[in-house]
C-alpha cells in the first residue's frame, strides 16, 4: 500500500526559479503518494500533481491583513493543507483556531494535515508523550468527522534538530492516535531523512512522512519517496 510523504519547504526556496526547479526535479510516478507544500505564493506556479499548503486563515474573506483563506487555496488547486505546526503554535495558533481552520479546510474540500507534538519534550516517556497529544487532538478535532482528517506526529524537539524519535515510540504513538480518534493515517516528521525514512516507513501504523529539510534536495527526496 502506497504511504503519503508529503514535502514542507517552509519558507524555501528563495526564488520562484528556484522553486519551479525544485519541483520539477521531484518524480511525479514515486512508489509513494507525494505532496510539495511550497510557500504559498509560490503555489499559483508550481506544477506537480498534488499541491499542499502551509497553512490557512478559517475566515473566507474580510479584513484580515497577510491571511490566506481555504476557500482562495481551493482556486489555486492544493488539496492537502498542514495545520497547527509546532512553528505556528509557537507564534500563537491556539487549539481553537487550529480547529475552526480545520473546519474550513473541510468545507472547501481540502484535506487537513493537523500537526500535533508541540509541548513535548526528548525525556517524556510514551505515556507523558499521549497526555500532551490528547489534548491536542481532542480540542483540535472537537465536533469534527476525524476520519476525513490525517494526523503528523511531529515532536518539537525533532524538528530541524537532527535527532528523530526512534521508530518504536512513533510506532506506539501512530497506535494512539489511530485507535482513540480512528484517523485514517497517522504520519511522522521530525529531523527524517534519507538514512533513516525507510525504518518509520515499515512500521504498520505509520502512514507516511512529513519531511522539512530533506524536501529541499531533489536527490534525497527522490530517494525517500521511493522506498
Amino acid at each position: 500500500m502506497k504511504k503519503l510523504i508529503i514535502a514542507n519547504w517552509k519558507l524555501k526556496p528563495s526564488t520562484l526559479k528556484d522553486a519551479q526547479g525544485l519541483a520539477a526535479s521531484i518524480s511525479v510516478k514515486a512508489k509513494n503518494t507525494v505532496v510539495l507544500c511550497p510557500p504559498t505564493i509560490y503555489l499559483s506556479q508550481i506544477d506537480y500533481p498534488n499541491l499542499g499548503a502551509q497553512d490557512c486563515f478559517w475566515q473566507e474573506k474580510g479584513a484580515f491583513t497577510g491571511q490566506t483563506s481555504a476557500l482562495q487555496l481551493k482556486d489555486l488547486g492544493v488539496k492537502y493543507c498542514i495545520i497547527g505546526h509546532s512553528e505556528r503554535r509557537a507564534v500563537g495558533d491556539s487549539d481553537g483556531m487550529i480547529n475552526f481552520k480545520i473546519r474550513a479546510l473541510l468545507e472547501n474540500k481540502i484535506i487537513p494535515v493537523l500537526c500535533v507534538g508541540f509541548g513535548t519534550t526528548v525525556e517524556q516517556d510514551d505515556l507523558e508523550v499521549v497526555d500532551v497529544l490528547r489534548g491536542q487532538l481532542a480540542a483540535g478535532l472537537k465536533d469534527i468527522d476525524a476520519s476525513k482528517v490525517i494526523v503528523a506526529y511531529e515532536p518539537v524537539w525533532a524538528i530541524g534538530t537532527g535527532k528523530n524519535a526512534s521508530c518504536e515510540h512513533a510506532e506506539k504513538v501512530a497506535i494512539f492516535i489511530r485507535n482513540k480518534y480512528k484517523i485514517p493515517k497517522v504520519l511522522y516528521g521530525g529531523s527524517v531523512n534519507v538514512g533513516n525514512a525507510a525504518e518509520f516507513l515499515r512500521q504498520p501504523n505509520i502512514g507516511g512522512l512529513l519531511v522539512g529539510g530533506a524536501s529541499l534536495n531533489a536527490k534525497e527526496f527522490n530517494s525517500i519517496i521511493n522506498m
